[in-house]
């Protein structure tokens, strides 16, 4: 199955372009939080058909992926988990990956603002679901109006706000780019670890 998960997102992801991300992975707490909030990428995958790919980027791959980002990867974030989705079937949907991607904290009424971004992947190499969990700013950013923008894109894709019909958060500018950004982030990771960086 990762063989069949491989050969799909190598196909499928294009040749890496658009503005720099600033990210590092997130994780949550226990397997319970992570399952609900993976369940919320992908609704239709087998509640207990969730399997996990653990990568490990060489150095080559790491130079690669920070020159393309624009900044040094966190030391854990060099070995990365996907999350594999399969339908009662068992057949491959997708693929998760959480992303927090703000490397300065923001503060908002005297606590840290998070913002922790899952994307859902699917076997073509597209965003299928954007999530944003428990984040305490505007509201219309954890919303499908704004999510849903980036739905369909491939690495081939526009991420900055302002163009391809890219509209940000009235307000919330920065978080959105944030969140696009977050996007791009996942399809690059996923290519570099499940697919070929020639792939076309």
């Amino acid at each position: 199955m990762l063989r069949k998960l491989t050969m799909a997102v190598a196909l499928a992801l294009m040749a890496l372009s658009s503005a720099p991300a600033e990210a590092h992975l997130a994780k949550w707490g226990s397997w319970a939080i992570t399952h609900r909030n993976l369940m919320k990428l992908f609704p239709d995958a087998k509640r207990d058909g969730w399997k996990i790919k653990k990568y490990r980027y060489s150095d080559e791959e790491v130079k690669l992926l920070e020159d393309e980002l624009g900044f040094e990867l966190y030391p854990e974030d060099k070995t990365p988990e996907f999350y594999i989705a399969h339908t009662e079937e068992g057949d491959l949907i997708g693929v998760a990956i959480f992303i927090d991607p703000r490397t300065k904290p923001k503060i908002l009424d005297g606590g840290v603002l998070t913002l922790e971004v899952g994307i859902g992947v699917d076997t073509h190499g597209r965003i299928s679901r954007i999530k944003v969990y428990d984040y305490r700013g505007n509201v219309e950013l954890t919303e499908d109006k704004f999510l849903g923008q980036l739905s369909g894109r491939t690495l081939g894709d526009e991420f900055q706000m302002g163009k391809d019909g890219l509209v940000p958060v009235e307000g919330e500018e920065e978080e959105s780019q944030l969140i696009a950004n977050a996007g791009r982030e996942a399809l690059l990771l996923m290519k570099i670890a499940l697919g070929r960086r020639d792939a076309k």
